[in-house]
């Protein structure tokens, strides 16, 4: 059964080229219908907050000046409930750190920890979420 393409996704990363990179990859692979760059955290937040259309899913960078993507995550639980249901979060890093997924993966709006590039497999395991939207997604955690 193949996976339903998304209608939008978040990426959220202090690194233009990884934001290039990634939003390419995405595209390429046609996971969603739209993808949104974010180089603030803080910013990503007021476009949820901004009554915009919500994502499906919010892929988030962990190491990141002013706000990282912990203190993002502490705020995101915080959102009001409609917006949190609908839009799932992928931490999507270069940290190597075990600490760092057991951290983010407590966080129960993640459903996966994926390491910088994403590839075709990680893609493919993530669109494994949302083949059944109406399951509680489980969290994968992944080198």
């Amino acid at each position: 059964m193949e996976a339903r393409k998304l209608r939008l996704a978040l990426l959220i990363d202090d690194n233009d080229i990884d934001l290039f990179v990634q939003k390419r990859f995405i595209e390429i692979n046609r996971f969603a219908d739209q993808v949104i760059t974010f180089r603030s955290p803080l910013e990503a937040l007021e476009y949820l907050n901004g009554g915009h259309e919500l994502p499906e899913i919010i892929f988030l960078d962990l190491n990141m000046p002013v706000m990282d993507g912990f203190e993002f995550l502490e705020r995101y639980v915080k959102l009001p409930e409609n917006l949190t249901q609908t839009s799932k979060v992928v931490v999507l890093t270069s940290s190597s750190s075990a600490a760092d997924r057991e951290r983010a993966t407590g966080f129960h709006h993640v459903i996966d920890f994926a390491s910088k590039p994403l590839g075709a497999q990680s893609l493919a395991r993530i669109s494994g979420h949302f083949q059944n939207h109406t399951e509680s997604p489980t969290v994968k955690v992944h080198k």
